[in-house]
């Protein structure tokens, strides 16, 4: 049986929902402590990162569609839409005492919060590209998506190469 658009669209909402209200109440219990509690920043670290998976689900998707002669335009714009949301919400998943030295494992730099302008700014060119992406998928013009999606994928990048650790195979 296959699921409706919309039927996906209210999980991923849903989905988004409970994991903000997570990284809210967490953020706000590890802020209010001079040393973080563990237990609180590893939960805060597991659900950025499920964050960025979706965020890398939505972009391999989209990526496959791009490729396609003939794209399946609801599946780029529900695609587009997760992108934009899980985009704006981003400065979020980074509060102050969420970085390494808790005895998790996290590819997030200290840079991060040493220079928090900076990766606003950072976060905003993101934000403002996946904007730019779900816009302009109405116009169901495959040039301008890939185009659009170069710009997204050039934002990600230039946010990696500042703001996150590298494996060490790199």
């Amino acid at each position: 049986m296959a699921v409706s658009a919309n039927a996906n669209d209210a999980g991923r909402r849903r989905t988004w929902l409970i994991g903000a209200a997570l990284l809210i109440g967490i953020a706000t219990s590890a802020g209010a402590a001079d040393h973080p509690n563990p237990a609180e920043v590893a939960q805060l670290v597991h659900a950025r990162q499920d964050h960025f998976h979706a965020l890398g689900k939505a972009t391999k998707s989209l990526r496959e569609q791009i490729g396609r002669a003939n794209p399946d335009w609801a599946l780029v714009a529900s695609d587009a839409n997760q992108i934009e949301r899980l985009a704006a919400a981003l400065p979020t998943w980074f509060p102050a005492g969420s970085g390494r030295g808790h005895g998790i494992k996290t590819k997030a730099r200290a840079k991060i919060w040493a220079q928090p302008q900076a990766f606003a700014s950072a976060a905003k060119t993101l934000s403002t590209r996946a904007q730019d992406l779900a816009q302009i998928v109405a116009s169901h013009d495959p040039r301008a998506l890939r185009l659009s999606a170069r710009a997204l994928g050039q934002a990600c990048g230039s946010c990696h190469h500042q703001f996150r650790a590298h494996s060490s195979w790199w």
